[in-house]
């Protein structure tokens, strides 16, 4: 397989028995699996209890041992600390804390496994490909975009975990220090620091050790980051599609096929359209199947709000306390700061954009719907179907959003207001 036929002709229908037979699922499935979080039981698939219960106890006393080592650390070695380190620290401080919260919050959460069983089991667009020629069209953009947007995010892990953690062994490389002897007067700079038990400051067997031990926290902490918002942002990217079937179906009403004339003053006779009786019973199963499809995604948008809602919204104060500090030490404008923290700032800032403009697909494509809704030829119809467009036309009057806590809509709007607030925070810190 060429590189163009992977990343552009990747089949979506044939032989594929289930959504687990996707790559791009495989992909997610496969490090779901490393932090414990793929709904493996429910799905079916093997996985013993204790297994299961061990791993996630196992990542909930890691983080909790990890933050109380950063915050000792800090404590231990506050006076030492620069600007720069200080910085660091405290950002990898709320790293660790939105690790440790997601732990928490879906690791032992029997919804976020029930709604990730319910996607791959139910809503994924696979169920919906034999509906119409449009649900299969969009089944397999839907599928195309999956595709790339998950090998995209695989690189950013790449990427990201191998920037964090080069860059500190680049300069250690540069300043001499892995040289016989060229650690005199200076000490050993890490990705993270750590109050290990033994020296990794000046003897170069503990700093081995402790860059081992650094990359390894490191792939952990980018996969429980960057793999939840994937599969995340995969049941986002379904309910798009889910949005265009349904305005698909609305759209493709057909006029009535007859006219009725009526006569009026003056001798001037007007033709009308209106359904007939065996149209408007055809009329009223496709408006029945178009509200009972609209209900089905109000539904599993609503569950997702609530099984994912405290995620993005620690997740938003998360940008919003990082992104200050990250600008406050790129501010310094010193090779030394940029090299470190520059491409940490891209990647953030670029990981809050992404996801924001994902969940507002949702929001711009519901927004069509009152106008769908509206377009139906509901003049054409009888009393009890022009009931039902009203009913329908009410409940499609606004947009839908995946909320944070049930507090602020996740999408552009959100994002925009953290990334101002961030730039006014930090114009402030940098004017005292």
């Amino acid at each position: 397989m060429t590189l163009r036929q992977f990343l552009f002709e990747n089949e979506s229908v044939n032989g594929i028995n289930t959504p687990s037979d996707y790559l791009y699922i495989k992909i997610v499935r496969f490090m779901l699996i490393i932090i414990g979080s793929w709904p493996r039981k429910l799905l079916g698939e093997p996985e013993p209890n204790y297994q299961a219960v061990f791993i996630r106890i196992f990542y909930l006393v890691f983080y909790i041992g990890l933050n109380f080592g950063y915050v000792a650390y800090v404590y231990i070695h506050f006076s030492e600390l620069d600007f720069l380190e200080a910085g660091h620290m405290y950002i990898t401080i709320l790293m660790t804390a939105v690790c440790l919260f997601r732990v928490s919050t879906l690791t032992f959460s029997e919804k976020y496994r029930t709604v990730a069983k319910n996607f791959l089991r139910k809503k994924h667009l696979f169920y919906y490909k034999d509906r119409s020629e449009f649900a299969m069209k969009t089944h397999k953009m839907v599928h195309l975009v999956s595709h790339l947007f998950t090998l995209c995010l695989l690189g950013q892990i790449l990427v990201g975990l191998s920037l964090f953690n080069l860059i500190p062994m680049y300069s250690n490389y540069a300043a001499g220090r892995y040289k016989s002897g060229g650690i005199q007067n200076s000490t050993f700079e890490h990705s993270l620091y750590w109050p290990f038990p033994f020296n990794t400051s000046t003897e170069m067997k503990g700093y081995i050790v402790a860059c081992i031990i650094n990359w390894w926290i490191s792939f952990l902490c980018s996969t429980w980051f960057v793999m939840l918002d994937l599969f995340l942002s995969l049941m986002v990217f379904h309910l798009w599609g889910h949005f265009k079937i349904l305005l698909h179906l609305l759209n493709d009403f057909s006029r009535p096929s007859s006219y009725f004339n009526f006569i009026v003053e003056h001798g001037l006779e007007i033709k009308v359209e209106k359904y007939s009786k065996e149209e408007l019973s055809k009329v009223s199963e496709k408006l029945k199947e178009c509200i009972t499809y609209h209900q089905e995604i109000i539904e599993f948008t609503n569950t997702i709000s609530d099984v994912f809602g405290p995620m993005l919204f620690v997740y938003y104060v998360f940008h919003q306390a990082s992104g200050c500090l990250l600008l406050l030490e790129c501010s310094q404008m010193t090779a030394q700061a940029l090299m470190r923290y520059l491409p940490l700032t891209v990647i953030l800032t670029q990981q809050l954009i992404q996801l924001s403009i994902t969940f507002e697909l949702v929001g711009s494509e519901s927004a069509k719907l009152k106008d769908a809704v509206y377009g139906v030829p509901w003049e054409c119809m009888d009393k009890e179907n022009r009931k039902v467009v009203a009913f329908l036309l009410m409940n499609v009057q606004e947009p839908v959003h995946v909320k944070a806590l049930g507090v602020a809509n996740v999408g552009v709007t959100s994002m925009a207001m953290i990334l101002k607030t961030s730039m006014s925070y930090f114009a402030f810190l940098r004017s005292k």
